[in-house]
């Protein structure tokens, strides 16, 4: 009875993760649930090197190894594998998590609640640099797929560690990409960007491309679609609606938005990690983890 025991179904221990975008919001998240939960290492990669510094100080000692580093630079990936190939022999789980939203791109409502004329929706819309929407593709798909890209070779390592397998005894885990993407790439009435939304869903294409594509090989891909969390890039929504606390409490957002009141919190998230990172989540490739409080299902009958 002791492999259905909470602590063998979820264990982390002794897993090597790389997770970029890590100085900050979900990543943080992630990093901070692994090294608590015993992972050897985490590797945390970003731009800004205060913001992943504050990450590692947040987690159990020597653990998470901070790694400077630019998705949309192959040159900075590069980089960055070899700053973590020379900490360790392989990698378990890697999680494609860098993202930005770039500008705020969908029409404008008028005070009296009539809808701007389609002139002045072209406007709007078209006065915006063709290059700020072609940074969100940057960052959001072309980073996290070079990443993919960068770091299969120490994945292929953690898979040449497992065991062989036996007869009645399930196998260990093969490695592991997730990628971050988001319910905006689920569904038209997420109020985010255009450039946002459609690079999300771009994203869990690649989950599902990569999957596919990854499978001879023995390395899984998955991906988690977020609703609303509390972080940097979301915290507008938050001040928007006078929302404290993260919003993790019932009652802190209408119905309208959030099914169940409340905005995701650490717990969840991190739970959700632990598990596709653990050995009960390994029977798991080219899924996507859905975790929105019920939005996505709510959203074409309320807005």
């Amino acid at each position: 009875m002791s492999n259905l025991q909470a602590s063998n179904l979820f264990s982390v221990q002794d897993r090597v993760a790389v997770i970029t975008g890590g100085g900050s919001g979900l990543g943080r998240i992630i990093a901070r649930a692994l090294a608590i939960n015993g992972a050897s290492k985490v590797f945390v990669l970003g731009r800004r090197e205060d913001a992943l510094h504050e990450t590692v100080a947040q987690a159990p000692s020597g653990i998470v190894v901070p790694v400077q580093c630019d998705v949309t630079s192959k040159e900075s990936l590069e980089s960055a594998y070899s700053a973590v190939a020379a900490q360790t022999t392989h990698v378990d789980i890697l999680f494609a998590n860098s993202g930005i939203m770039g500008p705020m791109m969908r029409q404008t409502p008028k005070p009296d609640g009539s809808l701007p004329t389609l002139s002045e929706v072209r406007d709007e819309l078209f006065s915006i640099p063709m290059e700020e929407f072609t940074k969100v593709m940057d960052v959001n798909v072309t980073g996290a797929y070079y990443t993919a890209l960068a770091f299969l070779p120490l994945l292929e390592a953690a898979n040449k560690r497992r065991p062989a397998p036996q007869v009645g005894v399930m196998t260990l885990p093969t490695a592991q990409v997730i990628f971050t993407s988001s319910i905006a790439g689920y569904n038209r009435k997420v109020p985010f960007s255009y450039a946002y939304n459609v690079s999300k869903a771009a994203v869990t294409h690649v989950v599902k491309t990569l999957s596919t594509n990854l499978l001879p090989y023995h390395i899984r891909v998955n991906g988690i679609a977020p609703g609303l969390y509390y972080s940097d890039m979301a915290s507008q929504i938050f001040e928007d609606g006078g929302v404290a606390g993260g919003g993790v409490s019932e009652g802190s957002h209408p119905a309208a938005l959030v099914p169940l009141t409340r905005s995701g919190s650490e717990e969840d998230f991190a739970g959700l990690v632990i598990w596709m990172s653990s050995a009960s989540g390994g029977y798991v490739n080219g899924a996507m983890m859905l975790t929105d409080g019920g939005r996505i299902s709510s959203l074409p009958s309320t807005y």
